[in-house]
């Protein structure tokens, strides 16, 4: 069974009918205990009073040059839910057959043991301590973005594979499967289909810096990875909502004072950069019947229901915008966190966004009921109370000599 840690298990009962990890020579299992995650095909470490009791714990052993002294890292347990009635099936992980063993004392500082055979780990100087770790191609260096990202588009069966230990002795297990069955950015792709491409690396690049806290993999890094896009692909909770939402890990940009006393304005990043995830861009190419009606209209209305249905098409849940034709906003979801989107919106011509006194609601009495209905407005107060909420801004850039674009940025210009 696949673990939300990532790795392989096969799962059996013991005794007393409880789900645990077991040998393929076990008939009655004698492994930590497990349970399934709520909402999902994954299984966990099962509450720790449990997993202790049964004198069975997933050790890591980072095994060095006989002059180092190995250390040691518990599994991180996990919060105890009941486990489920029907009978799970046992699965049995195919053979990992790969040629990666090495002679570490000559090669490598890192490195592990299965069956007696040293393997390369994917690490870093200042990796983290994990429960998991990756054993890699020998010839590969520290993998980058750059460097993953084209081993999984041009040789993805030369990637990391994961290995845990197994009870009841701790020993080492490569589970044979791919970690990864897509370039990073095809899973991007999935889950937001008509961004940009520059909007496509740019997320790419920014999740996986998140995720491994620095431009270098390490095993908390990749099993983070999984795990979000297990949750994009099943819609279910992410275990890390800042990293799997792009909205969620754009920068926040402030306003500067405009032409008069009255007056501010936004610069707009430049919609074609690479390398820095400042703005979320969508490409009208991916969406040509919708974008050559919402060019042919001024219509606030117009506006609002083409935007939302582009965020609908890319995986947000929107509340259903109301009519007022004054001030265009959205507010909207989601699945996988429990943030809410309030988003201004706007046309422009140029690099930036006007925002003259006279077009913003605080400033002339106009309620947030009114501006985006009820139901959006008492989600958006729910969220600002919970400290959920996420001030955006989007809408249309058409300028000269560059691609038509849709776009959101993030910004500090609060309605509350």
């Amino acid at each position: 069974m696949d673990l939300a840690e990532g790795g392989t298990v096969l799962l059996g009962r013991d005794a007393e009918q409880n789900y645990r990890a077991r040998l393929s020579t076990e008939l009655i299992a004698s492994g930590p205990r497990l349970e399934q995650v709520e909402g999902s095909l994954l299984w966990r470490l099962a509450h720790r009073a449990e997993t202790d009791a049964a004198g069975s714990t997933l050790m890591i052993t980072r095994r060095r040059p006989a002059e180092d002294e190995p250390s040691e890292v518990v599994a991180p347990k996990r919060q105890h839910t009941p486990s489920p009635p029907s009978e799970a099936a046992v699965e049995s992980a195919p053979v990992f057959g790969k040629n990666w063993g090495i002679e570490p004392r000559f090669t490598v500082p890192d490195f592990i043991t299965v069956d007696g055979v040293h393997y390369k780990v994917v690490t870093r100087a200042d990796a983290r301590e994990y429960p998991i770790a990756y054993i890699q191609q020998p010839s590969h260096s520290r993998y980058d973005f750059d460097v993953l990202e084209a081993t999984l588009r041009h040789t993805p069966d030369e990637q990391p594979r994961s290995v845990i230990r197994m009870p009841p002795d701790n020993h080492w297990q490569i589970d044979a499967r791919l970690p990864f069955d897509k370039p990073l950015t095809g899973y991007v792709r999935e889950a937001f289909p008509e961004v940009s491409t520059a909007t496509l690396e740019n997320i790419a690049r920014k999740q996986f810096t998140l995720t491994n806290s620095s431009s270098f993999a390490d095993a908390a890094g990749l099993t983070a990875l999984r795990q979000i896009f297990s949750s994009w692909k099943n819609g279910t909770q992410s275990p890390h909502p800042e990293w799997s939402d792009p909205l969620l890990m754009l920068p926040v940009l402030r306003a500067a004072s405009g032409s008069s006393s009255t007056s501010r304005s936004l610069d707009l990043p430049n919609p074609t950069s690479r390398m820095s995830l400042d703005r979320l861009d969508f490409d009208p190419q991916r969406f040509p019947q919708q974008w050559d009606y919402f060019v042919s209209t001024y219509s606030p209305m117009d506006l609002k229901r083409f935007m939302a249905n582009l965020l609908t098409r890319n995986g947000y849940g929107v509340f259903e915008p109301n009519s007022l034709n004054s001030f265009p906003a959205l507010v909207f979801r989601r699945t996988g966190h429990d943030y809410v989107f309030f988003m201004s919106l706007h046309r422009t011509r140029i690099p930036k966004i006007s925002l003259p006194a006279h077009t913003h609601p605080n400033t002339t009495g106009i309620s947030l009921e009114t501006q985006v209905g009820e139901h959006a407005a008492n989600a958006v107060r729910e969220a600002h109370q919970n400290n959920k909420l996420i001030w955006l801004k989007g809408g249309s850039q058409i300028r000269p000599n560059y691609p038509d674009t849709v776009f959101i940025v993030r910004d500090d210009d609060a309605r509350l």
